[in-house]
């Protein structure tokens, strides 16, 4: 099934609660399809631990997200306790560059789901749909929630304020999911355990199913003075107290030395989501679990229990539980994440801070919630009334096998927790049986409405009719050649989307004739690459080049600050459109022309300030007003030709009357004087030193030419 899941997210906008019970492989899953997807993705979760753990970044990060209680209304509440949507919208004033990534994300990925409140979800949904200026629920985004609703629930600090607008706290109470295209998939093959009759006592408490519950055969690990001898137990506590106690006492019992180890942590790392103690303390003979999977050589895995056999200053050893191998340990390194947009519109994890340390902790206890996901070949548990709902089943289910098991407390019907809630959203929503059916139905409209959106250009329109008004606004922009620009760029842009929307009708038209069965997909496909490869080169060649060439002249200008920012809002958002071009699939084929290459940018190389000066003199402006024009004295500008005069480019007939440069000439031709004081004295009074610095530049000029 996890292909046919994979083509369901890939190729549809279909959202998807993917769950599953304990040990079915959701986090594998999760894994693959990051390494696999074509799709802009993030991932996020509920807790800080659940994100690194995830290699991603926690929601509340993500979306800048207030801790405050969220309630869904435009009435009045107690801004003490909880906020409404008028007190939501101040917190989604993102950087420019969140802006651009969220608004670039086609799936949101959230692991750890059991955890996310439903008042959250909705608050990510009003975050998305603000600022992607699209008001389908969640901005259009794909969403993937990942979880297990029967394990650790989410935590609630004032349920009667929640409950004013949520049945529930789990996230399938939100609004936004309610209205949502939304379906459940179940993992249903358990790899953890095997033993069939031990996974139907796990189903029925997960369910809550006392009469199925074999309580007899359940209560038969209940032995109440067990102490561990040579095999190695771990201890399941509710409460961290509980279990940093019984560590504590255990390795403080240890007559060999105390070594200290202390993490390496690098950058921005919050330290309530270091993923090991900072200081990690160990003897020789200390019982640890190891909290990684040895990626490389698999000789153990998260959960995977070992003896502390030989410490230094700079070495531990480790022996792995019922094995002969012993391992020489390396620190691992943990990562503390953001994502951000590389120049190619990918979205990229950069990486804030690390934490390196031995991916081991201390292990005669460790509690349900940092068991997580872990397996046990070994567990003593007090499944006593500390445990809250869904503990029992989290508990029993990190064990291989009822063997395994110690029980200290016996299981009674009262601990066994059953959320009718939960079973009926599932059953509800289930759709294992079609995956299939819905692949088939909504993959090629997906992929074809996916091209029609990164093709349209119909903005182009009133964004191009802003600039226009940003121009002819502006106090200091010579609005002749902005108003010339104008008229051309108009004449391009109604004609871009005038093609767009002919292509638009075509491409809807051949959509339903291969429903039907009339044509090949190929069709399709054809005008789909021809249409991505025309409004690139359109756009880029007639539009983008335009502007850019014309932005070059103004950047930095004295006076076009305001204007300079509104013109460069339209190029980055020509950029942004360009860019999406080259990289848009129909459904796994690139259409993008490797020929039509060029680099997208809207860095610009500015101009030289003299080479402005003289294009406008090239275009008939006098010395006073390309003066007046660039805010500049008259001196400068004169010094600004005399690079030219140098060149033997610039007419100085334009600037000087006959009989002047017929004074000066004579005054040259008879001297040779090395400083302008000198010909200043020569000289009428009338000449000022710009002025003989130029005509020198365009005489020596002459003479150079003459001699050559």
């Amino acid at each position: 099934m996890n292909d046919s899941l994979f083509d369901l997210l890939e190729f549809t906008n279909r959202s998807i609660f993917l769950t599953g019970k304990a040990g079915t492989g959701k986090t594998t899953f999760l894994n693959e399809f990051v390494a696999k997807t074509q799709k802009k993705h993030i991932v996020v979760a509920p807790t800080g631990i659940a994100a690194i753990n995830a290699g991603g970044v926690t929601i509340h990060s993500m979306f800048g997200l207030p801790l405050r209680t969220f309630l869904p209304t435009l009435e009045r509440v107690d801004t003490n306790s909880a906020m409404n949507i008028s007190d939501l919208m101040p917190h989604f004033r993102y950087r420019k560059d969140k802006l651009k990534l969220l608004r670039e994300v086609e799936i949101v990925i959230i692991d750890e789901v059991s955890m996310l409140r439903a008042d959250v979800l909705d608050m990510m949904d009003f975050s998305l749909r603000l600022i992607r200026r699209n008001q389908q629920k969640f901005g259009g985004v794909q969403m993937l929630f990942i979880g297990d609703l029967y394990q650790l629930p989410p935590v609630v600090r004032d349920e009667h304020i929640l409950r004013k607008c949520y049945a529930s706290p789990f996230f399938f109470e939100s609004l936004a999911i309610k209205e949502l295209p939304f379906i459940t998939i179940e993992l249903e093959k358990v790899y953890r355990q095997t033993d069939e009759y031990f996974l139907s006592i796990l189903n029925s408490i997960r369910d809550g199913n006392c009469d199925e519950i074999d309580f007899e055969k359940l209560n038969s690990r209940y032995i109440p003075d067990f102490e561990p001898k040579e095999e190695a137990y771990v201890y399941l506590t509710s409460h961290n107290r509980m279990a940093d106690e019984i560590n504590h006492k255990k390795i403080k019992d240890l007559k060999t030395k105390l070594f200290k180890y202390q993490a390496k942590i690098v950058g921005d790392f919050k330290e309530n989501q270091y993923p090991n103690e900072d200081v990690l303390e160990l003897k020789v003979g200390a019982q640890v679990m190891f909290i990684r999977n040895d990626a490389t050589e698999k000789r153990y895995f998260n959960g995977k229990l070992a003896e502390v056999t030989y410490l230094d200053d700079d070495e531990v050893t480790v022996l792995l539980d019922d094995s002969d191998t012993e391992i020489k340990l390396k620190k691992e390194v943990w990562e503390q994440k953001r994502y951000s947009l590389d120049g190619q519109k990918n979205i990229q994890e950069e990486v804030l801070g690390s934490f390196e340390q031995y991916p081991i902790r201390l292990a005669w206890a460790v509690t349900i919630h940092k068991s997580q996901g872990l397996t046990f070949d070994r567990l003593i548990i007090d499944a006593g009334k500390s445990f809250a709902s869904g503990q029992v089943y989290v508990a029993l289910s990190r064990c291989r096998t009822l063997e395994g098991i110690v029980l200290k407390s016996k299981i009674t019907p009262d601990v066994i927790f059953s959320d009718k809630r939960i079973s009926t959203f599932q059953s509800e929503t289930k759709a294992n049986n079609q995956i299939e059916s819905i692949l088939n139905a909504e993959k090629f409209d997906y992929s074809i409405q996916k091209v029609l959106r990164y093709t349209d250009c119909k903005w182009f329109k009133d964004s191009l009719s802003a600039w226009n008004t940003s121009a002819q606004e502006s106090r200091f922009l010579d609005k002749k050649r902005a108003n010339e620009l104008y008229l051309k760029l108009k004449i391009d842009t109604d004609s871009l989307v005038q093609v767009y929307e002919k292509f638009e009708k075509i491409l809807v038209l051949k959509s339903y004739q291969f429903s039907q069965g009339k044509i090949e997909w190929q069709e399709i496909e054809d005008k789909s690459v021809g249409a991505v490869n025309f409004f690139f080169n359109n756009t880029n060649e007639k539009i983008f080049s335009e502007l850019k060439e014309f932005y070059a002249e103004t950047k930095g200008v004295k006076g076009l600050k305001a204007y300079n920012d509104d013109l460069r809002t339209f190029l980055d958002d020509l950029e942004d459109y360009l860019k999406g071009l080259k990289w848009v699939y129909l459904l796994e084929k690139r259409l993008f022309n490797a020929k039509n290459e060029v680099p997208i940018s809207t860095k610009i190389v500015k101009v030289p300030t003299h080479i402005l000066s003289f294009k406008l003199f090239e275009e008939g402006k006098t010395i006073p007003e390309i003066a007046k024009e660039r805010g500049f004295v008259k001196e400068t500008i004169y010094g600004h030709l005399a690079r030219f005069a140098e060149q033997g480019v610039l007419d100085v007939k334009r600037i000087f009357a006959t009989e002047k440069l017929k004074t000066f000439e004579e005054i040259f031709n008879k001297n040779s004087f090395e400083s302008l004081n000198d010909w200043k004295s020569a000289l009428p009074n009338d000449f000022e030193f710009n002025e003989i610095r130029l005509l020198l530049n365009h005489y020596n000029y002459l003479k150079a030419k003459e001699n050559a």
